[in-house]
């Protein structure tokens, strides 16, 4: 996957409104002009690193979805959860299991 500055705009255009805040709010939030955050929702704009990383603190998202513009796959995610649960259970079983024969 490439940097593709339309998507990634998008996507933080999408955060900003599912958060609830204007470009306004958010531009003074970055200590950006509302116009400069305008042309980077558009895609006109790239973000340069530090804007980035402000971007994910503030919306507690990873710089891979601000970057590439979207969220990793759920998918593999959901995959993931259930195998590191299936091998807690595993743990928690082989632990179980040892207390008793204490």
């Amino acid at each position: 996957m490439n940097y593709d500055m339309k998507r990634s705009g998008a996507y933080i255009q999408n955060l900003r409104i599912q958060n609830g805040y204007s470009q306004n709010e958010l531009a003074k939030a970055m200590n950006i002009s509302q116009s400069f955050l305008s042309r980077i929702e558009a895609g006109q704009k790239g973000c340069s690193v530090d804007m980035f990383i402000q971007l994910s603190e503030f919306f507690h998202v990873s710089l891979d979805a601000l970057i590439l513009g979207m969220e990793p796959d759920m998918a593999l995610e959901t995959e993931r959860r259930a195998h590191m649960k299936a091998d807690i259970t595993e743990v928690i079983d082989r632990l179980e299991q040892l207390k008793a024969q204490l």
